[in-house]
Formats: C-alpha cells, structure tokens, sequence
C-alpha cells in the first residue's frame, strides 16, 4: 500500500473519516499548524514562513522560509514530502479561508504535483480533486452524483472517459473550454484516461 504524505493548510479544513496511518508524514504548511494533530497524531515537520500563522512555532521538525519567496508554502511542503520519496500526496486545507488566490495556486499545485510522476488529492469537505498526467484514473462503482474532467494543460489529447453517462473516446478537451463539467457516475466503475495531458477530475466522495 502506497505511503502517503498529508499536508495541511490553513484554507478550509473539517474533521476527516481518516487518520494517518504508519509510513504516512504529515506536513503543517504555515497556519495549518493549527490543525497538528487532526489526523490523529502530531504533524510530522512544519513548513512555512508563518506569515498566515502568526509567529514561528516551537515544533521540533520546522522548517522556516523567507517571506518573500517564489514558492508558496504548500508547494514547499510537497516538494519536503517528495524529498522523503513520497509520490502520493494528499491536501487538506487547500481550498476556501480568506485567499481565494490560494485555492487557485492549489490547484495548480495539483498540476504540479502530477508534472513530478506523483499523484496529489485535494479532499475538501466531501469533494474530491485529483490531478494525473499521461495515465488512466479508475473510480469505484460505489460513487455516485456529479463528476467534472477538466484538462489542466492547454490543451490534454487522447481523452477517453468510459461508463459515465457522457462518454469519450480519444477526444481532446482545452483549458478554455469546459466541456467535461456535469458529468454522472453511472453505477458502473468509471475509466478516465489521458494520452497527453494533464486532467483535472472533481467528484463527491
């Protein structure tokens, strides 16, 4: 089974139905040091330059950057879990608080993510965002409701989505145009593939 590396941000966050299991790391971005120990433990290292927190923590494992910097602290939480060789990423607290911009950069954190050969999951409440480049994502037939496939890079060739109610086949989709939101799960294990792209996939879990 596949470690993973939470990191929690200081966006949105509600009480998970998981806790962090052994293997998995735990990285605090800035202001989610407020929520250390919301996956059942304490974090495991804290990144930031606690502009958003307020004062620099006494954790033990920190790690302090400057203010003015080109990364964004999520981006250095994910490029300290990659480090450790962690290829599954999951974000909480990613989405929503007072920076809307955040929530944007997140998503694109997601490209970046999928841009290293790893995969990174946005949970936000009972949404779920994901992110894959070049590969095929496969969702359980359990789900049900609304699912949106839109493509992060300018434009992501060799679509195909199978068992959905809206299908495709070897079709490309374009950043401008999104026309693979509103889709539904049909009861039936849902396919989604990428020749040569990046895809962005939102669904309720």
């Amino acid at each position: 089974m596949s470690r993973i590396c939470y990191i929690i941000g200081a966006g949105d966050v509600s009480e998970p139905d998981f806790i962090a299991k052994d293997g998995d790391y735990i990285i605090c971005a800035d202001g989610g040091y407020r929520y250390k120990s919301l996956l059942g433990r304490e974090c495991d290292c804290v990144v930031g330059d606690f502009d958003s927190y307020g004062t620099v923590p006494e954790a033990e494992n920190k790690i302090v950057a400057p203010c003015e910097k080109d990364e964004t602290d999520m981006m250095l939480a994910v490029d300290t879990g990659y480090a450790k060789g962690y290829r599954d990423f999951v974000l909480l607290g990613a989405l929503g608080g007072e920076r809307s911009d955040h929530s944007v950069a997140n998503i694109q954190l997601l490209h970046y993510i999928a841009s290293k050969g790893a995969k990174g999951t946005i949970i936000h409440g009972d949404e779920v965002f994901t992110a894959f480049k070049d590969e095929t994502l496969f969702l359980d037939e359990k789900l049900r409701g609304y699912i949106s496939v839109f493509s992060l890079s300018d434009e992501s060739r060799g679509v195909t989505l199978k068992n959905l109610k809206y299908t495709l086949g070897n079709a490309v989709l374009k950043a401008f145009n999104p026309v693979g939101v509103s889709n539904e799960f049909t009861g039936e294990r849902a396919e989604i593939s990428v020749k040569d792209g990046c895809l962005l996939v939102v669904y309720k879990k």
